[in-house]
């Protein structure tokens, strides 16, 4: 399938006169490495600005392709993408008389390998060395290699001198540059690993350590959009308890490290240790653990309904958390409510205890708990308490209470969540023709009165209200033609109009075909690769429909239109390329 997509004309035809030439160079200067070719797909590493991962493969709708630098990251066939794509192509046999950048293929993996056996020792060292004075990367590699010291302790002062390397930056580290850095500590961690698997596990206990430490500090200046970072820690924690498993260090010592770094972490680094690490810990690293702990709950206040903590989210949600496990693993109920009941400032507080009681069959204490809740926060009561209180008034069969709560939600939260859980409410006792009437009608409204609400001055914000929540809950319903009708005369939201062209496709083609053209219009208002992704996806739909209907010609006439107005939109006009429209 691949030697079917994959060829230079192809390549010059989705990449573009100007971003083949510079993927041509690229691989004419040798920066394709590291090329493979493993169930359909191709991937290899291009040297650039950085080290870019490459991947191509056929798919459904031709040829397919990721690459981690921002180009690529925008779904544009990128430079590094031709040279990878140029490097496979020379690696397979040139048909007579085809065009070729090469006319002698690479060896075979087979033929190196034979070829450095046959070379003398200190030849093979040689060209590891100069491989190292041109590749920082390898040399590294090398260095960590020797550490490992076969059959010797490790060098660890080497270890610590690639930790900090690794994870050393000179500034903030934005997103583009966030793959390979996170590749080089990756790189120490592979060693670090390797060093577990040959009995080191004292060594590499201290060294996790030292990266953990490292590497949180990093985190502040580092854009982990795509958690990289996460899973680095999440890995060093993970090779941290492996070590402690296998050394078992002193339980008292222990317990106190962890408890610390449980305290401090702004990145929850070794969070519900006392749980992860129960085994390591023993009795006496756990009772030395529950200590600690309660050495600092002591120090957290109560609070009231009402009453905040400017320390909610940082000292105060450690503790709490680690006193519930402890509590847990002590399996006494009534302790973890003694510190679920030192935080009662919101109705949440109250709904958490009630699910615990209810959890463990004490019914009546969860509905004594969920009521008070409701009780000390009249006007605000937590939505999920509502919904507890409707299902427990249910099971006793207080129906008309039950109802009441739903009908107080629906009228504070007019919107289709609140309209099922009516729904569900009153279908219990056979009432929901009723208040199905009645939903409705406060819908329509509220509707009117937002309508009528006119800006406070001139200055103000306003954007009269839509029919959304009735478009909304027609189509919940089934009810695809009335949603379509209070569309039309009402309005509704952008998404709502993608799933009424949907539904309303299937039997009214035009009336989709609209729909996706004024959306389509909406979508290239913006000038960034999202809004061209939608535009390209609502494109695909049209034309769908326009083939479905035998007006194949107005979609090319409407892909000329976005051609002509957009056509200084680079990366717009390179997916449309790719779609050969």
């Amino acid at each position: 399938m691949l030697a079917k997509l994959l060829n230079e004309e192809a390549l010059q035809e989705i990449a573009g006169e100007r971003s083949f030439d510079r993927g041509a160079n690229y691989f004419a200067d040798g920066n394709v490495i590291a090329l493979e070719e493993k169930n359909g797909r191709i991937a290899a590493k291009v040297r650039g600005t950085h080290l870019y991962h490459v991947e191509l493969w056929a798919a459904a709708e031709g040829l397919a392709f990721e690459c981690d630098c921002p180009v690529g990251r925008d779904l544009v066939f990128c430079k590094h993408c031709v040279a990878v794509g140029l490097a496979w192509l020379d690696r397979r046999p040139q048909k007579a008389g085809a065009s070729g950048r090469q006319t002698k293929r690479d060896l075979s993996d087979q033929q190196i390998r034979a070829h450095l056996m046959a070379l003398d020792k200190n030849a093979v060292i040689e060209l590891l060395m100069h491989e190292a004075d041109c590749d920082a990367e390898f040399r590294d590699r090398l260095i960590l290699k020797a550490a490992q010291r076969n059959g010797k302790p490790p060098d660890l002062a080497a270890f610590r001198g690639a930790i900090d390397k690794a994870i050393r930056h000179r500034g903030p580290v934005d997103y583009a540059r966030m793959p390979e850095y996170t590749r080089k500590i990756e790189v120490v961690l592979d060693s670090l690993d390797d060093l577990l698997k040959r009995g080191h596990a004292a060594e590499v206990r201290e060294l996790a350590e030292r990266a953990l430490e490292k590497t949180e500090s990093a985190m502040e200046y580092v854009d982990d959009s795509d958690g990289l970072m996460g899973g680095i820690l999440g890995r060093l924690e993970e090779m941290h308890l492996s070590a402690c498993l296998v050394t078992k260090p002193d339980p008292s010592v222990l317990a106190e490290f962890l408890f610390e770094w449980e305290m401090k972490s702004h990145w929850d680094l070794f969070h519900g240790a006392a749980g992860v690490y129960e085994d390591v810990l023993g009795k006496k690293g756990l009772a030395d653990y529950r200590k600690l702990a309660e050495a600092q709950w002591e120090k957290i206040h109560p609070l009231a309904p009402g009453e905040d903590d400017p320390e909610r989210w940082g000292r105060r949600s450690r503790i709490t958390h680690i006193m519930e496990i402890l509590a847990s693993q002590s399996g006494d109920l009534e302790a973890l409510i003694a510190v679920k009941s030192r935080d009662l400032s919101d109705a949440n507080c109250f709904l958490e205890i009630a699910q615990l009681y209810k959890a463990a069959g004490k019914h009546e204490a969860a509905l004594e708990w969920a009521e008070r809740g409701a009780r000390t926060f009249p006007g605000n009561t937590y939505d999920g308490l509502r919904a507890f209180l409707i299902e427990e008034y249910h099971a006793r069969s207080r129906h008309g209470e039950a109802i009441a709560i739903a009908w107080r939600s629906f009228q504070e939260q007019p919107e289709l969540r609140m309209y099922r859980r009516l729904q569900e409410s009153a279908s219990r006792v056979k009432q929901w023709p009723e208040c199905r009437e009645k939903a409705l009608a406060v819908l329509r409204e509220n509707i009117a009165r937002e309508r009528a609400r006119s800006p406070k001055n001139e200055w103000a914000s306003f954007v009269p209200a839509d029919h959304s929540p009735l478009v909304e809950i027609y189509l919940w319903e089934g009810d695809e033609e009335t949603a379509w009708r209070e569309a039309k005369s009402g309005g509704c939201h952008q998404t709502l109009w993608f799933r009424l062209a949907e539904a309303r496709g299937k039997d009214h083609p035009e009336d989709a075909i609209a729909v996706y053209t004024e959306r389509l219009k909406s979508a290239l208002r913006y000038a960034e690769p999202s809004a061209y992704r939608t535009a390209v996806e609502i494109l695909r739909k049209i034309q769908k429909l326009t083939g479905r209907i035998g007006k194949e010609r107005d979609f090319a006439a409407l892909v000329q239109t976005v051609r002509v107005e957009h056509r200084l939109r680079r990366n717009l006009m390179k997916l449309l390329d790719a779609e050969r429209w």
